[in-house]
Parts: C-alpha cells; structure tokens; sequence
C-alpha cells in the first residue's frame, strides 16, 4: 500500500510526501518478500514519560512510552518495505539510499 499526503507550509508550499506499508510483510521476524534477507537497516522514534529525581532526569518507564516505526529497509537487496509518510519530512530526499543506513 502507498499513502500520499499534501503538505502546505505558512508560505504556501506545497509537496507531497509519501509512505509505503507492504501487504506482504509484516514485522522484522518476517523474511524480506523480495530477496528472503532476514536483516533490515531501520528507523524509530520513541517516546516516554520523564521526570526529575533529585538533581537527575529518569524515565518512568513504568507508566508510559511509545514507539513508532518511520523506515525499515532489507539490507541485501536494498527494497524499502516500510516508510512512514512523516519519515520524508525529517530526511527530504526521495533517494532513501543518500541516507546513511549501513551501521
């Protein structure tokens, strides 16, 4: 499946981002339904409930915390099996493969 979204900033610029979710595949236990790689570069961002104990910041990860998948790509054969639309907004360049992945 694709997903296309118009985005207008305040000055009227318009573009149009897009996501991609293969009905194929569905998780990283899966193998890639191209190639059968079993190992993906992939990006997430994550979220949580903070607070101050003492002088330090911890995480109280016993109330709440959020994770949200924004890419995963098979590393052998390169195909972009999931790609959040939000993710085109942070790295602005329809060539996924400028983005540094291979760590």
């Amino acid at each position: 499946m694709r997903l296309s979204i118009r985005v207008i900033d305040q000055e009227e610029n318009e573009q149009t981002i897009s996501g991609v979710k293969r009905d194929d595949w569905e998780s990283m236990n899966d193998p890639c339904p191209e190639c059968g790689g079993l190992e993906f570069n992939h990006f997430s961002v994550s979220g949580g409930h903070y607070g101050a104990r003492d002088s330090a910041v911890v995480m109280r990860s016993d109330f709440w915390d959020a994770e949200q998948s924004l890419f995963t790509r098979c590393r052998e054969c390169r195909e972009i099996l999931y790609k959040h639309p939000a993710f085109e907004l942070l790295f602005p360049s329809d060539d996924s493969e400028k983005i540094s992945l291979d760590f």
